[in-house]
């Protein structure tokens, strides 16, 4: 009875705050999907499972209802024929038998509930980008309270032992004091689902940065929470998002940025953070992966022979949710024949076959050969990091699964792509399709 009531209360909450705004939707949705972990693990009931699902049918049930802009609907333009066809080619996939129908639905959430984030990213303004940075800000700092209390008090003692949590019970290797400890998993489902979050979040703070002059609460707040999660990140103790994490702050220290970005402060707050983590023993797993064997024995894992085997075996797929998308425990016993490599690439293989592959093949190429950003832009800044976390994940996808199915990652991943690809235009330029023009006049540079 719980869990149902904490759905209702999730797909109400999403459905209110999207008929408000969409930016204000899909940040009630994001604080859900903060939560959906904990939640999970301490509700003991199946309904529990679909929390986070019912969040987002209250957010895009409301944004049916919502009246788009001139300019809204010119950026999702280009982005919706993809957008169909990446929703269109799983759904034909429901009407071959493959699988049990229960784990077929499963897989079709799986590989389609996060698609319309792209269209989210392509309706959402600027202002609207600085809103929902400062509101993940927030969350990212009261997550990171109940990550100190996990560190302090035990994560026992917040997320109690079942088949839900079965996995950040086995990562305990963590090792300082001359034993293992537990990596952190915050509120998230797992301590990786925690790091990669907190990375996803980075281009929005730091590009909203960019916004906050002087010396205003708001650049404390996006200052303080972009420290927070970098720390984080060490804290849950991902070596891969540890990488990734460095790879966007020597990007961000180095490269271009838009003139009002507080360099100094920046500075300050890399080294305060890089200082803690090399006194701090809890922070330094991601050191192992100066390990050569340990890295080489993971490339082995992910990437070898068995993905072409896989192609040639079933170019087709093995069934929505026969590929290795996460199926509930109180279901798996229905799964048949199931596959499972460490490869966002082969999951989709195995689940929407050589078809599905090509789609979202072609889709990232797509996004990646759109205009890169443009000095006018005020989010100068926080595109061009997010086309960095963009890239990063989509080519060290190879290397584990849940890239397109991660609560609530996903939804931000999906939601830059869309931000990327859809058109960038000026003041006169967005005057001319906000006065009905059908397409907007074009410089000879953004032609």
């Amino acid at each position: 009875m719980l869990a149902i009531a904490i759905c209702i209360g999730a797909f109400v909450l999403c459905f209110a705050a999207t008929r408000h705004a969409l930016w204000t939707g899909i940040a009630a949705s994001m604080g859900v999907g903060y939560l959906y972990g904990i939640i999970r693990a301490n509700v003991d009931s199946p309904v529990a499972q679909f929390v986070y699902d019912a969040a987002l049918a209250g957010l895009f049930l409301a944004t049916l209802t919502i009246h788009l802009r001139a300019a809204q609907r010119f950026r999702l333009r280009r982005l919706m024929p993809w957008v169909l066809c990446l929703i269109g080619w799983p759904t034909m996939l429901l009407l071959v038998p493959s699988q049990n129908p229960l784990i077929q639905l499963v897989g079709y959430r799986g590989n389609v509930l996060f698609v319309p984030f792209i269209l989210f990213g392509a309706m959402l303004e600027a202002a609207d980008m600085r809103a929902l940075a400062r509101w993940i800000a927030v969350m990212n700092i009261a997550v990171f309270v109940v990550a100190l209390a996990e560190t302090l008090i035990g994560v026992p003692s917040f997320y109690p032992y079942n088949a839900v949590d079965d996995i950040i019970y086995k990562s305990t290797d963590v090792y300082f004091g001359g034993m293992g400890h537990f990596r952190i998993p915050g509120t998230f489902t797992n301590s990786a689902a925690y790091a990669s979050n907190m990375v996803a979040s980075m281009p929005l703070l730091l590009g909203a940065l960019s916004f906050e002059r002087g010396r205003g609460r708001a650049r404390y707040l996006m200052l303080g929470a972009a420290a927070i999660a970098g720390l984080a990140v060490f804290l849950a103790a991902s070596r891969s998002e540890a990488v990734v994490l460095i790879v966007m702050v020597l990007a961000v220290t180095f490269a271009r940025r838009s003139g009002h970005f507080p360099r100094m402060a920046w500075i300050a707050m890399v080294i305060a953070v890089a200082g803690l983590v090399a006194v701090t023993p809890r922070l330094q797993r991601f050191f192992t992966l100066s390990q050569t064997d340990v890295v080489s024995q993971r490339l082995h894992m992910s990437v070898n022979n068995s993905f072409v085997q896989l192609m040639t075996e079933y170019p087709l797929g093995n069934g929505l949710g026969g590929g290795g998308t996460s199926i509930p425990y109180f279901l798996q016993p229905l799964l048949k024949n199931p596959i499972g490599l460490e490869n966002e690439y082969a999951r989709i293989v195995a689940e929407q076959g050589i078809p599905g592959l090509i789609l979202w093949l072609a889709f990232i190429l797509w996004v990646f050969t759109r205009p890169a950003p443009r000095d006018f832009d005020p989010w100068y800044t926080g595109r061009w990091l997010a086309r960095l976390f963009c890239a990063i994940s989509f080519a060290t996808a190879p290397l584990g699964t849940g890239l397109l199915n991660a609560v609530p990652q996903t939804a931000l991943l999906l939601m830059f792509t869309g931000w990327l690809a859809a058109p960038q235009f000026a003041g006169a330029q967005r005057s001319a399709v906000l006065a009905g023009r059908r397409r907007p006049m074009l410089t000879p540079r953004q032609a």
